[in-house]
């Protein structure tokens, strides 16, 4: 038996990234949610759930289906946040 353990992905979740990137986009997505319907326990600011989200879209998918449709939904969050803040 090995002591090894797996280094997470950039975001902390996941040794896979692609796997990793998608767990981090939906928790990018259930925040947003949560400042919208304005319930605040635990909740991050919108600057801060800005600087996630800036961060998350220069991952870059390749060709992991599951990545690509995260990411296609990373856009749709972006543009909902900043119709919002317009």
């Amino acid at each position: 038996m090995t002591d090894a353990t797996e280094k997470l992905g950039r975001f902390g979740h996941h040794p896979d990234p692609a796997i990793d990137f998608c767990v981090e986009v939906e928790i990018i997505e259930n925040e947003w949610l949560n400042i919208q319907i304005g319930f605040a326990k635990n909740t991050p600011t919108k600057d801060e759930l800005g600087k996630r989200l800036a961060e998350a879209m220069d991952f870059r998918v390749g060709g992991d289906l599951n990545a690509i449709a995260a990411k296609q939904l990373l856009r749709s969050l972006e543009a909902d946040m900043k119709a919002v803040a317009a």
